[in-house]
C-alpha cells in the first residue's frame, strides 16, 4: 500500500476505534472514509482484528518517538526518585498529545485476543521494565523490600494501570492544570506506596 494511503488509512481507523471501541468500529466506514475499495482494503488488511493490531502498533511507534525510555540502571543510587518525578513529568507532557490518548483508548477497548497482540507485547515490555526499575529502587534503598518482589511487581503495575486507565476514561472532565495536578498525585500515591 502506498505511504499516503497507509497513512490516511491509520489515521481514519485509529479515530474510529477510539470513538466508537472495537466491537462498534465499522469497516465499511473506514474503507469509505479512506477512498478505498473493499477489495483493496482486503488485499492490504483481512480483517478488522488485524486493522485493530496495525493500527495499535502503528499509535505505539508514534507515541515512542517523543518519550524517551531510560535505562532502569540509570534511576540506581539516591537519586531514584527525584529523576524518577522528572521521567514522569515527561510522561505526562507527551500524555498530552492526541496519539497518546488515542492509544490509550484502544488499549483499554474490548477487542478479542487476536487483535491485541500489538497492546499484549507492549504491556509486557512496560512490565518487564517496571519491574527493573523497582529492583533498582530496592537495591538503591529508595523502594521498600518488606513485599516479596513479585506480589510488589504485580500491585504496582495493577496501580498504573488503574491510573492510566481512569485517566483515559475520564481525560475530557479536566483541564490541563487539573490533569496536572492528577498526574502529581496519582506519582505521590506510587511514591507514599514504595517509599520505605
Amino acid at each position: 500500500m502506498p505511504a499516503d494511503r497507509r497513512h490516511r488509512l491509520f489515521e481514519v481507523a485509529s479515530a474510529e476505534f477510539a470513538s466508537e471501541g472495537y466491537e462498534h468500529a465499522s469497516l465499511n466506514r473506514i474503507i469509505d472514509r479512506c477512498g478505498l475499495s473493499k477489495s483493496s482494503f482486503y488485499y492490504f488488511i483481512p480483517s478488522k482484528a488485524e486493522l485493530f493490531d496495525f493500527t495499535v502498533q502503528e499509535l505505539v511507534e508514534e507515541v515512542a518517538k517523543n518519550i524517551a525510555i531510560p535505562d532502569p540502571a540509570e534511576f540506581a543510587g539516591d537519586g531514584f526518585w527525584p529523576r524518577l518525578d522528572e521521567f514522569f513529568s515527561g510522561l505526562v507532557l507527551a500524555s498530552q498529545q492526541e496519539a497518546f490518548l488515542t492509544l490509550g483508548r484502544m488499549f483499554y477497548s474490548e477487542a478479542p485476543g487476536a487483535a491485541k497482540t500489538s497492546v499484549s507485547s507492549t504491556l509486557a515490555a512496560v512490565r518487564a521494565w517496571v519491574e527493573e526499575l523497582l529492583r533498582v529502587g530496592r537495591r538503591s534503598g529508595a523502594v521498600r523490600d518488606d513485599l516479596p518482589e513479585a506480589l510488589q511487581y504485580r500491585l504496582v503495575f495493577r496501580i498504573l494501570q488503574v491510573f492510566d486507565e481512569w485517566t483515559v476514561e475520564h481525560y475530557e472532565d479536566f483541564t490541563p492544570d487539573e490533569l496536572g495536578a492528577l498526574a502529581d498525585a496519582q506519582f505521590a500515591t506510587i511514591r507514599r506506596v514504595l517509599e520505605p
